[in-house]
């Protein structure tokens, strides 16, 4: 039986209801429940730390695939630039490039040309920013909302830039559609993703009403069909646009790289590159407790490498890295970006979010009546007093605080503590002996 979260699936005939996943996931978000993961969807962050970390590969996400382009009567693909470092050699950009549109796709947009927009327009942002620092980079989806539930008061100083491959697809359709003769809507743009966070940032947009991107590819499900293909592949276009500066978005550093040496970011203020999840969380822990100051600007990713190290990728983390920054290196070519233009739409509001993005705290989940929140909370942190302070994770949750959380809300119960239900036995067995010993005067004494 596969049980469905959205675009993460959970196949419970694979599950073997081991704690991997809830001691893995930094949000908290995952629960065992009869012996089976399940998972607290208000809490995710579609980061895919669980798809790694579960031994039984029991947790996989829900992807379109090449059956779909059928769907369409001309298909689109926005490769991330994270592909590239999935396959070895410094020419296999091109080479990649033509291999999807043996694999079906009629036009091939790279990602890392829309990142060179985005870095643009992010530098023109800075130039005119005057609100609270430090303002936080938007390129990852999974430490957007994180931000939205842990860290709310930071959702205003998140960078309002758009992804890269929403600004191609954005850029594309109705100029394809015009140059195509076709429908908008018969025009299918496809993301090739190295993370389920993006897949959601395109499924469940909070930035706009729509996507511009018709659906999303997982590297991970594709992989073995491209390596087909690059094997029997003849380069017969120039299809590569994209230079070091776009390219280099797929590891942590490649943002901010474009805009310490230019001097968008003030000298006297310090930025920061952090990736992996605990660690921003630490981050953004220690600005919001002022123990960090004169942070202007937070380059911050959910995977370790950045997107190199993707859930939905297949090499690597650390090669895809090198690889990059080797293509990086080569790729110091002159940009197809014309710069004047970009500024003159950054202008326009053509590069900004559609729509604001919302906080959406953990606080307000125990209850909706702020005054049965309060009441709960007393209770919770009773519960969690009593509780051993463990954190074993034999519960099915992921410490000790999390399961008194459970137990409020009416997700859990206090005995599905070990210790808590020990100690019950242990008492019921107490009270039943002491029942044992005692006997109604009506009846005849032992022995008698």
């Amino acid at each position: 039986m596969k049980r469905s979260y959205g675009i993460i699936t959970i196949d419970e005939d694979k599950c073997q209801g081991c704690v991997n996943c809830i001691m893995s996931c930094r949000t908290e978000a995952v629960r065992i429940f009869e012996g089976k993961a399940r998972i607290i969807t208000d809490r995710c962050i579609y980061c895919g730390k669980c798809f790694r970390d579960c031994p039984e590969h029991a947790i996989t996400s829900r992807t379109h695939g090449l059956e779909d382009l059928k769907r369409y009567k001309r298909t689109i693909c926005i490769p991330s630039s994270t592909i590239y470092s999935q396959f070895p050699g410094e020419d296999v950009p091109n080479r990649i490039l033509c291999a999807l549109k043996a694999l079906g796709f009629d036009d091939v947009y790279e990602e890392a040309v829309g990142a060179e927009e985005a870095s643009i327009a992010t530098q023109e942002y800075l130039k005119e920013y005057r609100g609270p620092y430090p303002l936080i980079s938007s390129l990852c989806p999974a430490i957007i909302r994180l931000i939205q539930i842990r860290f709310p008061n930071f959702v205003d100083q998140i960078n309002p830039i758009d992804l890269p491959a929403e600004i191609v697809a954005k850029g594309i359709r109705k100029q394809k559609a015009k140059e195509l003769g076709v429908q908008e809507e018969e025009l299918g743009i496809f993301f090739l993703v190295p993370c389920p966070a993006k897949m959601v940032a395109v499924a469940k947009t909070e930035t706009k009403e729509r996507s511009y991107i018709d659906g999303v590819i997982s590297i991970s499900d594709i992989y073995g069909e491209l390596l087909t293909a690059l094997r029997e592949v003849n380069e017969t276009e120039d299809l590569q646009k994209a230079t070091g500066a776009g390219i280099g978005w797929a590891v942590k550093g490649g943002e901010i790289r474009e805009l310490e040496p230019r001097r968008w970011l003030q000298g006297d203020k310090e930025s920061i590159v952090v990736d992996g999840i605990k660690n921003v969380i630490n981050v953004l822990d220690e600005i919001e407790n002022g123990k960090l100051r004169n942070v202007e600007f937070v380059e911050a990713r959910a995977c370790p490498e950045g997107c190199v190290g993707g859930a939905l990728t297949v090499a690597d983390r650390y090669v895809s890295r090198g690889r990059i920054r080797k293509l990086m290196l080569r790729n110091e070519k002159e940009s197809i970006v014309n710069r004047e233009e970009v500024v003159k739409l950054f202008k326009e509001g053509y590069y900004f979010f559609e729509k604001g993005l919302k906080p959406k705290p953990f606080s307000s989940r125990l209850d909706p009546d702020p005054l049965k929140a309060v009441e709960k909370m007393k209770l919770r942190d009773e519960i969690h007093a009593s509780l051993p302070g463990l954190d074993c994770g034999a519960c099915g949750v992921p410490n000790c605080r999390a399961l008194a959380d459970d137990v409020v809300q009416g997700r859990a119960e206090i005995t599905d503590c070990i210790f808590k239900w020990r100690e019950g036995v242990k008492d019921l067995a107490q009270e039943v002996m002491q029942w044992s010993e005692k006997r109604p005067h009506s009846l005849p004494k032992r022995g008698k």
